[in-house]
C-alpha cells in the first residue's frame, strides 16, 4: 500500500468570515484530533483545497493511511493519520472543511474498504447482468495495511449465482468486521426476458379485448337483423 502524503499549516484564524476568506485564497479549513499519551488535542490547520480535494477523490469514500505533513515556518511535523469526516457543498461538491484523526500505526482500527469485481462473470457472456450489493466492508488491521480496496474474484459467477464475503480471502493480517454473510456480488438474468413476457402478457390481453369487443359491437345505422320482415 502506497501512503498518500498531505501538507497542512496551523491555522490561527476562526470564525464564518475567516473561514469564507480561506476559501477565497484557494484554501479549505480543517482540524486535526490528534493524541498525546492519554490526553486528546485538536489543532486547527489550512490545505491547499485543490491538494485536499484530489485526495479526497482518490479514496473514493474509503480509509487510508495519510502522513499528514504540518508546516510551521522553518519546522515540519509528521502525523500518521486518517480521514475523521469531509464536509462538501451542496451543488458541485466543492470542499467546505475537512478533518483528521491521529493514529498509532501500533494499534489496530477499524476502516472502510472499497470492493471492486476482478475478472468478467461467466454469466455476463450468457446476457446475465453483474450487480453490485455492496460497495464496501469494514475491516480491521494495522493502520499500514489498510489497502485501498479489496478485489472479488467474480470470473465463476454464473446467472443466479451470487458471491458472499465468506468467499473472499483477505490479505493477510486484515480481518472482517462486516458479517460474513454479506451479499458483495449477484448475477441477475437479462431484463430482456421479463419485458418480452410482459409484452406478450399485453399483447393477449389486447386480443382478449378484441374479441370481446367484437361480440357486442354496435351495428351500423340501416342495418337491421335478419329475422325482421320488410
Amino acid at each position: 500500500m502506497t501512503e498518500m502524503t498531505l501538507t497542512a499549516s496551523p491555522r490561527g484564524v476562526k470564525g464564518k468570515n475567516a473561514m469564507r476568506k480561506l476559501r477565497q485564497e484557494g484554501l479549505v479549513p480543517g482540524v486535526l484530533y490528534g493524541l498525546s499519551g492519554a490526553d486528546q488535542y485538536s489543532l486547527p490547520l489550512q490545505l491547499d483545497a485543490h491538494e485536499a480535494s484530489r485526495m479526497v477523490t482518490a479514496l473514493h469514500g474509503g480509509e487510508r493511511l495519510i502522513k499528514l505533513k504540518i508546516e510551521n515556518g522553518k519546522q515540519a511535523e509528521e502525523k500518521s493519520v486518517l480521514l475523521k469526516e469531509v464536509q462538501t457543498t451542496a451543488v458541485g461538491n466543492a470542499l467546505v472543511h475537512i478533518d483528521f484523526h491521529e493514529v498509532d500505526v501500533s494499534q489496530m482500527v477499524q476502516v472502510a474498504v472499497e470492493v471492486r469485481p476482478d475478472g468478467k462473470a461467466e454469466g455476463e457472456t450468457m446476457g446475465g447482468i453483474l450487480q453490485q450489493v455492496t460497495r464496501e466492508i469494514t475491516i480491521e488491521c494495522l493502520p499500514t495495511l489498510i489497502p485501498e480496496f479489496i478485489l472479488v474474484d467474480v470470473s465463476q459467477m454464473e446467472i443466479g449465482h451470487s458471491v458472499h464475503l465468506s468467499a473472499v480471502t483477505l490479505p493477510d493480517g486484515i480481518k472482517a468486521i462486516t458479517s460474513m454473510e454479506e451479499t458483495l456480488f449477484v448475477v441477475a438474468a437479462p431484463r430482456v426476458e421479463v419485458l418480452e413476457a410482459e409484452d406478450e402478457e399485453g399483447e393477449l390481453a389486447e386480443g382478449e379485448e378484441a374479441a370481446e369487443g367484437g361480440e357486442g359491437a354496435e351495428k351500423p345505422e340501416g342495418e337491421t337483423e335478419s329475422s325482421e320482415k320488410s
